[in-house]
């Protein structure tokens, strides 16, 4: 599937391929940001190409939506993999 939603906004697969791409742009080290990867609180991440993401972060980059919005990370992962992304627990 290349479209899903997410409390009525479209989520494209090429949308997150774009967000994944200036993600990769700002942190060449994936854990520049927020040093995530050492985190507890950041439990999943979107792995694609041989890299990691954090989900929550590209989904808000997507859609514009704060992170505190997007709470649930059931529905975040879902729409991940709707989209055909892998996620798995960090």
């Amino acid at each position: 599937m290349n479209n899903t939603t997410l409390k009525g906004r479209n989520v494209s697969r090429d949308a997150v391929l774009e967000a994944m791409r200036v993600f990769d742009a700002a942190f060449p080290d994936p854990n520049g940001y927020d040093h995530w990867l050492e985190k507890r609180i950041y439990k999943y991440a979107i792995r694609y190409t041989g890299r990691v993401y954090p989900p929550k972060y590209i989904l808000s980059q997507v859609t514009g939506m704060p992170m505190i919005e997007l709470r649930q990370s059931l529905r975040v992962r879902q729409v991940f993999r709707a989209l055909g992304f892998v996620v798995a627990e960090k």
